[in-house]
């Protein structure tokens, strides 16, 4: 009789398994208190941003541009290209705090200049944005509605 050896291999080391559903709880949950926290520090920044009449540089041509019609350009420059700057206040740029003050002069400047061309298309349309404008970000000029609408 003869013995043939036997080789009895030992079972397989198992990695080190990855708790797949853990992992990705975990991640989510990181995930979402990251864009929560960075939202509500985004919006805060936004609204209490500079307060200082000349704009910092955003990186945004568009947002610079508008930022200097509204603080630094002459209130006449801005009139003259007012269907411009408040076709963006509304839609792209609700929170700006610089092109709200920008959006004051105007209003100051529309009430006050009785000989402006298309003074009460400007005047319809710069109310419409104020009440149509983020509640907080607007809160200033919401007195300038009913002043606004008057004009005829």
């Amino acid at each position: 009789m003869r013995l043939e050896p036997v080789y009895v291999l030992g079972p397989k080391p198992k990695p080190p398994s990855i708790p797949t559903r853990r992992a990705f709880l975990i991640a989510a949950g990181a995930f979402g208190a990251g864009v929560g926290l960075g939202g509500v520090g985004g919006y805060v920044l936004e609204i209490d941003g500079p307060t200082s009449d000349s704009p910092r540089p955003t990186g945004d041509v568009l947002l610079d541009e508008l930022q200097r019609l509204a603080v630094e350009a002459p209130i006449e420059e801005l009139a003259a290209r007012y269907a411009f700057f408040l076709s963006f206040i509304p839609s792209t740029y609700p929170r700006d705090a610089v092109l709200w003050r920008g959006a004051g002069r105007l209003a100051e400047y529309v009430i006050a200049t009785e000989r402006l061309h298309d003074r009460r298309t400007v005047a319809q349309w710069l109310a419409q944005v104020i009440e149509s404008g983020d509640p907080v970000a607007a809160a200033s000029l919401r007195s300038r509605i009913s002043q606004l609408r008057a004009i005829r």
